[in-house]
């Protein structure tokens, strides 16, 4: 107790040290239960709502302090009315399942903070039922073990919900994205004559769900444990996907690749790590991908990579996303998810991608270089031009399957980092 009272203390001359007249702040901390503050769960909701505060209102400094009555922030904010900003906090904490895990405190000229009460709001309740929470604290109406367990299913409630909507957003808009050499577009079946816009749709809302759940197995399992988990939630989704399409392909590299990331990016968020691990991360977690690949040599993947050292979507996890990265620094430079944003990432991705679909349907290295190139040439956005080659794609029967996947996997990195990872 005489810790905790000590980091109270500690706290309050920290928020003392950064005020100044007539400027308000706020502090950010986990709400969580047991003795033990200082947890990864803990820094996940505080840096999660850190995102919120961010895009919510105008910081103008904030500093983070590890005490031992946990993670907190504070922040020194441009706007002035405390009222207002109490307010918005509230509405913050009351946004979601997630915010209720979390205390946003407004001050302003005081180490008082404004609350509830103040503004003749009711106070929160408790976490697992409606009555008030310093009753049920009294009362001992919950164990420690429900509170904790109803916190972590709320979170991963919360991630599965977000995430299905980042991953649906990104398979949509590579799919939707028209011309597109030779591939399936909204408006076209391309290349592809077994294949349909309509087809696509229905196989991404077959995968989507098993995609969220790799998420989550990062988020849940040790590293060492994770590859084994989204294997078998893998094989899954393929067999479903397969049975929906009558044994027809639609997104089978798109479930590997994306599945690599997923589980990358749900262990990143446990573990409070920044975005740049999510590269080596996904490295360590394809390690025995090659020596599995090796294995298994009946394949038109083993063929290319036995007469051209072409590795596909595995060479891609195996090294560590360096397509991607590559991609996402070109989507990354413009502004929103435009169809110029969207088909230049593409290209840049068919320059750099060893794309055993377009190998395969090219029939030979020379016509795969030669189509590779034509698409590589096009350095500025225009809509002449990509048609132009997109009408000699779709003629030829040729079509960028690897590295259409990769656009999304590029899309879907983005969307991510944006929401999860600003500023970490």
């Amino acid at each position: 107790m005489n810790d905790i009272l000590a980091a109270r203390e500690r706290e309050i001359a920290n928020l003392q040290e950064m005020m100044k007249e007539d400027n308000v702040y706020l502090t950010l901390k986990a709400n969580v239960p047991g003795e033990v503050k200082r947890t990864d769960i803990s820094a996940f909701l505080i840096n999660l709502m850190r995102q919120r505060i961010y895009s919510t209102f105008s910081v103008k400094d904030e500093r983070f302090y590890d005490d031992f009555d946990g993670f907190y922030y504070i922040f020194e904010i441009e706007e002035k009315n405390r009222l207002e900003v109490k307010l918005t906090a509230i509405s913050l904490e009351e946004a979601d399942a997630i915010g209720r895990y979390i205390d946003i405190d407004v001050f302003q000229n005081e180490t008082k903070s404004l609350s509830r009460r103040d503004l003749n709001i009711k106070s929160r309740k408790c976490f697992i039922c409606d009555e008030n929470p310093y009753i049920c604290i009294r009362s001992k109406a919950h164990t420690l073990e429900e509170i904790k367990n109803k916190m972590y299913n709320d979170i991963i409630d919360f991630l599965e919900a977000e995430v299905t909507k980042i991953i649906d957003e990104s398979i949509s808009l590579e799919l939707a994205l028209d011309p597109k050499f030779g591939l399936v577009t909204s408006k076209t079946s391309g290349s592809h004559k077994d294949m349909n816009y309509c087809l696509m749709m229905i196989s991404k809302e077959i995968i989507t769900p098993y995609l969220s759940l790799m998420l989550i197995s990062g988020f849940c399992n040790q590293i060492d444990n994770i590859t084994e988990a989204i294997k078998k939630i893998g094989l899954t989704a393929e067999e479903k996907m397969l049975k929906t399409t009558d044994n027809i392909n639609t997104y089978k590299g798109l479930i590997f690749s994306l599945g690599y990331v997923a589980s990358a990016f749900g262990y990143l968020l446990k573990n409070n790590l920044v975005f740049d691990k999510l590269y080596e991360t996904v490295e360590y977690l394809g390690k025995d991908l090659e020596k599995e690949f090796l294995n298994n040599l009946n394949t038109f993947g083993a063929f290319a990579y036995k007469e051209y050292g072409f590795l596909g979507a595995r060479g891609e996890i195996i090294k560590g996303l360096p397509v991607v990265r590559e991609a996402l620094k070109v989507l990354e430079s413009y502004p929103d998810f435009s169809d110029e944003a969207l088909i230049m990432t593409l290209i840049k991705i068919i320059s750099l991608a060893d794309d055993t679909v377009l190998l395969k349907r090219a029939g030979s290295i020379e016509k795969y270089n030669y189509y590779k190139n034509r698409v590589a040439n096009i350095k500025n956005y225009s809509i002449i031009k990509i048609k132009e080659v997109t009408d000699e794609c779709i003629s030829q029967k040729i079509s960028f399957g690897g590295s259409s996947d990769l656009l999304a996997v590029v899309i879907f990195i983005a969307k991510m980092r944006k929401k999860f990872f600003y500023g970490k």
